[in-house]
């Protein structure tokens, strides 16, 4: 994923540079280089454009998800999130307290290696959880204001 940030971050006019370089010592004409290095920008730029296609189509398909579950019948597709987020909030905090106060200093050797999963799970969690409560929620308010600028 860093390549393509670095190819959206501007990596893209080093990429072009270092081609252009490559395509000075092999053409003999500045028509040409300019040609080249025009449809390598053509290129790199479609590349952008389907790279955010992409980026777009994945969030579309995660919100229809989110939709399917919110629409189904079962409580527990429902409320999955929050028990994700319950469960990895109570194992957070039973893995600090006996860390900190119940453990000996081999015992938690033996646990840090659980540390790193966890804090990224939960960070995940609590930034997909809200994150996505809040989208929810800013989208049916746009949804009501556009229907009451619609209706006046």
């Amino acid at each position: 994923m860093s390549i393509i940030a670095d190819i959206l971050s501007g990596g893209a006019s080093k990429i072009i540079d270092s081609v252009g370089a490559a395509i000075d010592k092999l053409t003999t004409t500045d028509e040409e280089k300019i040609a080249l290095k025009n449809k390598l920008e053509a290129e790199i730029n479609d590349y952008k454009i389907s790279v955010i296609e992409a980026r777009n189509q994945y969030e579309k398909q995660l919100t229809e998800r989110l939709k399917a579950d919110m629409t189904s019948d079962s409580w527990l597709s429902k409320n999955i999130r929050p028990l994700l987020l319950l469960i990895l909030t109570v194992t957070t905090i039973t893995l600090a307290y006996f860390t900190i106060f119940e453990l000996n200093v081999s015992e938690v050797e033996k646990v840090k290696v659980w540390i790193p999963l966890l804090t990224t799970l939960l960070t995940t969690g609590y930034i997909f959880y809200y994150g996505s409560r809040g989208f929810e929620k800013i989208k049916t308010i746009a949804n009501r204001c556009k229907k009451r600028t619609d209706n006046q």
